[in-house]
């Protein structure tokens, strides 16, 4: 595809390298010029400096020609003018990056559909969700949800004391027969095993599971993880990011308190959030938290829009006696030194936006992908097609064609979801959850080739 990207940070700069690597035709549009000649110097990547809501700086980057225009510039208004545009221009995919939700109220007559967009990466609302699916299981090293949030996929560090631990596969499956799960993923040391039902989970291990929603609540219990209520929780926060997340935090938390460093954005919070405790204070200086009594807190999240910011008044929080702290940070830098001090979790908006991104960018009749933190193992959800290579044959006797370290981990059939076993057949139409190494991406694309909507 020739596909069209406007900006050059850390997002359009990230998928670039990825389509590349895909062999799309890329060309990058960039007002920056010193930006400019730098990636010349470093990509094989045709750039174009100036403007992309000017439309010779379009053409010149052949938007004619384009099949795909991608808008991750920094102002979310810019994005939406430029998909408008790229609509004039005959471009059939149109994706825009917006971090504002101001742009998806349910009273606004205005559908950004009609502005051009075709595929939307909601980053605030992508962010929200990933910390609420955090406080829910604090213990997950990683985790997505699919298919309507009816699908988990959780990792998990393993611990002596757990039952899973010094078990084999086949052993696991016995105690999980009425709640089942899929172990798909080991992660030990720097090597990352795809199992087999003779794996043995050691303490150390970092574990990849796949679940039906139903079967989390025991998956909880096994990982000495109890289902217990969270007691309080304190947002610190300046944007709506933080106003809709203290706002689905009702549903999960006994007490919330809010704390905006801005007293104008206080009073606008205050307004929204009725019922909630909203006062104004500075996170950064530590002699706030025995105010707001820090230390009985079971979660302390910082989501301001400074990074820095975020990642200090969590240290100081944790130091202070916060349970578990959660900081939102765009700039990757330095992110495993800032968990080795002590910050539980770091959500990053722009690789948020890149896996998402990526998703819409397939060519193959996806409904999700996801790729694993560590390990090189990808998650992709396919459609199996009429003329699928996999269909109508028990599971056990793909084994020679998975020999390149493939595995099944649920599949939805009609309104069921459920864990495979080796006499399951794959039937036409059944969506297939496939875990691979990254190696293999187009042999795993080759299986369900013939299943293109």
């Amino acid at each position: 595809m020739n596909i069209v990207i406007v900006g050059a940070g850390t997002v359009g700069i990230s998928l670039a390298r990825y389509l590349i690597k895909q062999q799309h035709y890329v060309s990058i549009i960039e007002r920056d010029q010193a930006l400019c000649n730098d990636i010349n110097t470093k990509m094989d990547v045709y750039v174009v400096a100036g403007s992309g809501t000017r439309p010779y700086v379009l053409e010149n980057a052949g938007i004619r020609n384009a099949d795909m225009l991608i808008a991750v510039t920094p102002s979310d208004d810019t994005n939406l003018v430029l998909c408008n545009f790229a609509r004039q221009y005959g471009v059939e995919k149109r994706i825009a990056r917006i971090k504002s939700s101001e742009y998806f109220s349910p009273d606004s007559p205005v559908k950004l559909t009609g502005l051009g967009v075709t595929h939307l990466i909601e980053t605030e609302k992508e962010v929200v969700k990933n910390i609420m699916q955090y406080i829910e299981f604090p213990q997950a090293t990683q985790t997505a949800n699919f298919h309507s949030d009816s699908v988990y996929l959780r990792g998990f560090k393993v611990l002596e004391n757990m039952q899973f631990a010094n078990k084999t596969l086949v052993e696991i499956k016995q105690f999980t027969s009425l709640s089942p799960l899929l172990v798909v993923a080991i992660i030990r040391g720097n090597d990352t095993v795809l199992p087999t039902g003779d794996t043995k989970l050691l303490p150390g291990d970092e574990v990849i599971a796949m679940m039906p929603k139903e079967s989390f609540k025991n998956f909880r219990k096994l990982v000495n993880s109890p289902d217990e209520k969270v007691s309080r929780v304190i947002v610190y926060g300046d944007s709506l990011t933080a106003i809709h997340l203290a706002q689905d935090l009702k549903n999960l938390a006994e007490t919330i308190n809010f704390i905006d460093p801005n007293i104008d954005h206080a009073k606008k919070a205050a307004s929204i959030l009725k019922g909630l405790d909203v006062i104004t204070g500075d996170c950064t200086n530590a002699d706030i938290f025995q105010e707001i009594r820090v230390k009985n807190a079971d979660f302390f999240i910082s989501v301001v829009e400074d990074d820095d910011d975020n990642i200090m008044s969590c240290l100081l929080a944790k130091a202070e006696g916060a349970r578990k702290v959660i900081a939102v940070r765009n700039d990757q830098r330095y992110v495993d030194l800032f968990l080795s001090l002590g910050v539980d979790h770091i959500i990053n908006p722009q690789n948020i936006s890149i896996q998402k991104i990526i998703e819409d960018i397939k060519a193959v009749p996806i409904e999700n992908h996801l790729k694993l933190k560590n390990g090189g193992i990808e998650v992709m959800r396919f459609r199996a097609g009429r003329n699928s290579r996999i269909i109508k044959k028990p599971l056990r006797d793909l084994q020679g064609l998975f020999k390149r370290s493939i595995i099944v981990g649920i599949i939805l059939r009609d309104n069921d979801i459920f864990i495979p076993g080796g006499d399951t057949l794959i039937n036409e139409d059944d969506e297939v959850f496939v875990l691979y190494n990254s190696e293999n991406t187009k042999f795993v694309h080759k299986l369900f080739e013939s299943s293109m909507l």
